[in-house]
């Protein structure tokens, strides 16, 4: 017969007038959403990057063509005089920032380049008050002001993107 160091004695059972440990309780099981949102919440970065990368472009390149509905807020709202260079010029900025988010290279350098350039934008609520509250009232948004802080949530999803781990 062989000794053992690790002899685990058996169970025994509880004392006359103690409480019984409760049974062993087993987790739930997982619902189908609880068992989809990994996943999910993997491509929705990718596709919160793309959609991202994809506005920029795609606003970028109304800048370019002259079609932008922003281009007369743009220079209206600028502290210089600005050329016909300067809408356009603005434009391909925007397409290059789009490319380069969807790339996902130099986060760290992208995210301030991009932080700056959409808080660039909320100079209208502080140089051109009158254009995006109505009745000087900040909280009755106009329809550029409704366009203007919409991109505290493109803000929000630059941070996500860039700040996430890479897979």
């Amino acid at each position: 017969m062989t000794v053992s160091s690790q002899v685990i004695p058996a169970a025994t059972p509880p004392a006359p007038g103690t409480a019984t440990p409760p049974p062993a309780t087993f987790p739930a099981p997982l619902g189908r959403f609880d068992r989809l949102a990994p996943r999910l919440h993997r491509y929705g970065l990718g596709m919160l990057r793309a959609g991202l990368g994809g506005v920029f472009v795609w606003f970028g390149v109304l800048k370019v063509i002259g079609l932008s509905p922003a281009a007369a807020l743009v220079v209206d709202v600028l502290p210089f005089p600005a050329g016909g260079w300067f809408v356009p010029a603005l434009g391909w900025a925007e397409v290059a920032l789009g490319l380069w988010l969807v790339s996902g290279r130099a986060r760290a350098l992208a995210l301030p380049v991009l932080t700056a350039h959409l808080c660039g934008t909320f100079a209208v609520l502080v140089l051109t008050p009158s254009v995006a509250f109505a009745h000087s009232n900040p909280l009755l948004l106009t329809l550029v002001g409704e366009f203007v802080v919409k991109n505290v949530v493109l803000l929000a999803g630059v941070v996500v993107v860039t700040t996430h781990p890479r897979d």
